[in-house]
């Protein structure tokens, strides 16, 4: 014979959603499937704990149009633990949601992009770079200055459609509202070790504001740097120090190159 599935002991309380010994509801309650704990509360408090233990039941699983409809709302809930539950869930169901909205609201007005490092060539060789790049989206113009050439500046002019498909590029496939969060450098609400915050470890580092150690400000060009302004008026600046180009800004850098060597051909 097949064996039984054990089902939890006692009774079920939809309110907290424990399972608990049926001396624990009363009458009513047992038959409300509310346990004696909870039926104390509030009407308020209980829809709160209810929909709560909805969310922390939702499966796992991808969610049906209704339950994903439901879950948003409760974003919205006046009910703060509601809210940050409600977000909490969906964060862990759709991970880049929050991402995906923004790129819907971000349009590139104006972007600068700056390289001051070495970059693998296409044959898997190291060349300097030391280039910057000025891109304007409403007068389509995308202009390159070459620190080591001749010809120190070269521009061109793009079709509206080049232009709206390159502002899209950035936005939507390199993501560069994202570079900040992506390759920031160490903050105040890092992890310090006992040794740090003795003073035994500051190489790179200074005390700030309450006695707070915060990384220098490098001396030098950075190895490379973007400043864009969007149509939202939000704009964006960060700049690294590291030796290398990360992926996504290496993707970028030769991206607008291969505007000007086309050009060049």
């Amino acid at each position: 014979m097949p064996k039984r599935k054990n089902r939890p002991h006692g009774h079920y309380c939809k309110i907290c959603g424990e399972y608990k010994a049926n001396e624990k509801f009363s009458g009513k309650g047992h038959a409300a499937h509310i346990c004696k704990s909870c039926s104390r509360l509030s009407a308020a408090e209980k829809a709160a704990a209810m929909d709560i233990n909805r969310m922390m039941n939702l499966p796992m699983r991808r969610l049906s149009d209704n339950e994903k409809k439901w879950l948003e709302n409760k974003m919205h809930d006046k009910r703060l633990e509601v809210a940050d539950m409600a977000r909490e869930i969906y964060g862990a169901h759709f991970p880049y949601a929050e991402r995906n909205a923004m790129k819907k609201q971000l349009m590139i007005n104006t972007l600068s992009f700056e390289v001051h490092t070495e970059v693998y060539d296409g044959y898997g060789d190291m060349e300097p770079a030391d280039r910057q790049f000025m891109l304007g989206r409403k007068s389509r113009v995308l202009s390159m200055t070459d620190f080591h050439a001749d010809s120190m500046e070269q521009s061109i002019t793009l079709e509206s459609g080049q232009m709206a498909k390159l502002v899209r590029y950035i936005v939507h496939t390199l993501e560069v509202f994202m570079w900040g969060q992506n390759y920031s450098l160490m903050t105040d609400e890092d992890t310090f070790s006992d040794d740090f915050l003795a003073g035994e470890i500051f190489d790179g580092f200074e005390p700030g504001e309450n006695g707070v150690f915060q990384e220098k400000e490098p001396e030098g060009r950075p190895s490379w740097r973007v400043r864009v302004e969007y149509t939202n008026h939000t704009t964006q600046d960060m700049s690294s120090y590291d030796d290398y180009l990360p992926e996504r800004p290496e993707e970028l850098y030769f991206c607008l190159l291969e505007y000007f060597e086309t050009e060049e051909e």
